[in-house]
């Protein structure tokens, strides 16, 4: 008991100190940000190299802002308001996102989005978050097979339940991980702290909404959303 009282204490100072070293990240960031933008729209006046060295620098501060957006994001329950969405929207936005990422790899994009789906209320926000993340997870999959290889993304429904899935023929997940993936800071990446599957599972859970995956190492993974039925209504 006191061992729990003790860990407990120290994960709530964690917490507070990697509040405030967020911040203090987050403001020179930005100007990092303006900097590089600006440097883009000077992109014909150039060199290549240093094209090449902006894409890579813009690339590397788009994935701190993402690891920065999801400590931030775990560490604090959000309530954002619902609104009537189509998922097929959201998912293609996350895609134009993510376009960079794509663009430094040889990953095909398939698209199965089924027509007239039922709108649902959710926050717009937190569906694109979740997109994001499993979108990353799977252009990663590609890593140790020299990024090459397909994503197929589908959108349907069956009964009352709208469905969102997401297919690679990546590298998969081993059997003894397959238990830890959505646990919080389990990672098996060099880079990453292991937040994205555990901040999916907790924005499903607030929306009474499940995720379900099946995967064979080597082989590849689907993961698939099941958005309740009650999220057809706005309540």
């Amino acid at each position: 008991m006191i061992d729990d009282t003790i860990q407990n204490n120290k994960l709530h100072i964690l917490g507070k100190l990697t509040a405030g070293l967020i911040h203090e990240i987050r403001n020179p960031l930005s100007a990092v940000k303006l900097g590089l933008a600006h440097l883009d729209l000077m992109k014909n006046e150039l060199p290549v190299e240093a094209i090449d060295i902006v894409n890579a620098s813009t690339t590397a501060m788009e994935r701190i802002e993402n690891l920065i957006y999801n400590l931030l994001d775990f560490s604090k329950k959000n309530n954002y308001q619902k609104e009537a969405i189509n998922i097929n929207l959201i998912s293609d936005q996350a895609l134009s996102f993510l376009n960079s990422n794509f663009q430094k790899t040889k990953i095909v994009v398939e698209k199965n989005y089924a027509d007239n789906l039922p709108i649902i209320f959710v926050s717009k926000f937190r569906l694109l978050q979740l997109f994001l993340n499993l979108i990353s997870n799977a252009i990663e999959s590609f890593c140790d097979k020299n990024n090459e290889g397909t994503i197929t993304i589908k959108t349907f429904i069956v009964k009352n339940t709208v469905l969102w899935q997401i297919k690679d023929n990546g590298i998969g997940i081993t059997e003894e991980n397959k238990e830890k993936i959505f646990n919080d800071f389990y990672t098996n990446k060099d880079k990453g702290v292991g937040l994205g599957l555990s901040v999916c599972s907790q924005i499903l859970n607030e929306y009474q909404s499940k995720i379900e995956f099946e995967s064979k190492y080597g082989a590849g993974s689907v993961f698939t959303i099941m958005f309740n039925s009650n999220l057809l209504r706005n309540e």
